[in-house]
């Protein structure tokens, strides 16, 4: 389709189904119901959706175009390994590390199956032989009591970690969630929209009561990011995600704030929390700045896990995982890696805020995520019950003149 804005929304979603995620996460989920979709959704177009919503059409349009692409490029990866087989291979690259590792990985890819993105499985045959992934659904409770903790994944030595991050402890020698790098999330402000707020330096700050609805942070749907979460409640607890619930303006994709950051519109808060990599994509300004906080960077690690009984056979893939080179690209796209002769772009004396493999350990993380979204909503839809702008009506409008 070259033109979408033409397109009715009917067509769009029938010839490209992943889109559908689209519009229900940016306000139109009425499209959900198939009747719906049937009748208006054959009437109406894109063109004419979007102006009813006040949504900006070229933003709209990039997020489809994304969408599509991310579905054609892991449609290319599952073809390239073989189909929707038991065991076989796990994978979920995050943002900014997608292209340069499918480049590298195609050649050694060719005899290896693609598994489903759900460790939720009961039997050893029909979970992956090797995984690569940032997810913290790996981090529940029945995976790592049935197939962890029994020794069915192993542990890739490393006897030394890069000396930037040597302090983090990221690297466990006994525990098979073998770190290739870092994603780390840091605090862009927009010092035109901030105004005479002053300048948050920690998370802490993004707490208080100054800052309230001047967030945003990212999201997918109804779930916010698992890392912020994860660590406001560590240190806060329920108290620091209610306050946070009441921080946030809006969620929405690392690419949408950037498009948002670019523009005049004025609904839009001074404050976002995004990926690093993202944040240096941001084009020059004098108004933008990048704050690395005082207390540390979220960390959320990126890993690979592999069958103790599959390491031989996926040796050179075990390597590559572990070499330099994939250790480079990752510095390069500002995923700071953990090996040694890798020089990562951070900050000198750069501190790093992460979770801890005791704590992992200590928690079910994947029911601890589930129950801290759910006190979040709470908190950030408080709004609607006193006729205020809803949490959706809230991210619509900050997306409708990006």
């Amino acid at each position: 389709m070259d033109n979408l804005r033409e397109c009715t929304i009917k067509e769009i979603v029938r010839q490209y189904p992943e889109t559908l995620e689209v519009f229900i996460n940016n306000g139109f989920a009425i499209f959900a119901e198939e009747n719906a979709l049937n009748e208006l959704g054959s009437i109406l177009t894109l063109k004419s959706a979007l102006r009813t919503k006040k949504i900006g059409i070229e933003a709209f349009v990039q997020l489809i175009k994304d969408k599509i692409e991310d579905t054609a490029y892991y449609n290319s990866l599952f073809s390239l390994m073989g189909g929707n087989k038991p065991g076989g291979f796990n994978i979920h690259i995050p943002c900014g590390l997608k292209g340069p590792f499918e480049r590298k990985l195609q050649t050694l890819l060719q005899a290896i199956q693609k598994n489903d993105d759900n460790p939720h499985h009961q039997d050893i045959d029909g979970i992956p032989d090797l995984a690569i992934t940032k997810s913290y659904h790996f981090f529940n409770e029945n995976f790592i009591n049935k197939f962890v903790s029994k020794g069915l994944y192993t542990a890739i030595p490393r006897k030394v970690v890069n000396k930037q991050l040597a302090d983090l402890e990221i690297v466990d020698q006994k525990w098979p969630f073998n770190v290739i790098c870092l994603g780390i999330s840091v605090i862009v402000v927009d010092r035109k929209r901030l105004g005479d707020l002053p300048m948050p330096k920690t998370w802490g700050d993004l707490l208080k009561p100054e800052y309230e609805r001047k967030v945003m942070i990212n999201s997918r749907g109804d779930s916010f990011s698992d890392a912020v979460l994860l660590n406001i409640y560590k240190e806060y607890g329920e108290e620091g995600i209610a306050l946070l619930g009441r921080a946030i303006h809006s969620g929405a994709h690392s690419a949408q704030m950037i498009k948002g950051l670019a523009s005049s519109n004025p609904d839009l808060p001074p404050i976002y929390i995004m990926p690093d990599f993202f944040a240096h994509t941001i084009s020059s300004t004098t108004t933008i700045e990048i704050v690395w906080p005082e207390d540390g960077a979220l960390v959320t690690p990126f890993f690979f896990m592999v069958k103790a009984n599959k390491v031989e056979k996926f040796k050179d893939l075990v390597d590559f995982l572990t070499g330099p080179q994939v250790g480079q690209i990752c510095a390069n796209a500002y995923f700071p890696s953990v090996h040694p002769d890798v020089s990562n772009r951070v900050p000198i004396d750069a501190k790093f805020k992460w979770l801890g493999w005791d704590y992992i350990k200590e928690h079910d993380i994947e029911a601890l995520v589930k129950k801290l979204n759910n006190l979040f909503l709470v908190s950030y839809r408080g709004d609607e019950l006193h006729n205020e702008p809803s949490s959706r009506e809230r991210g619509n409008l900050a997306m409708g003149k990006a």
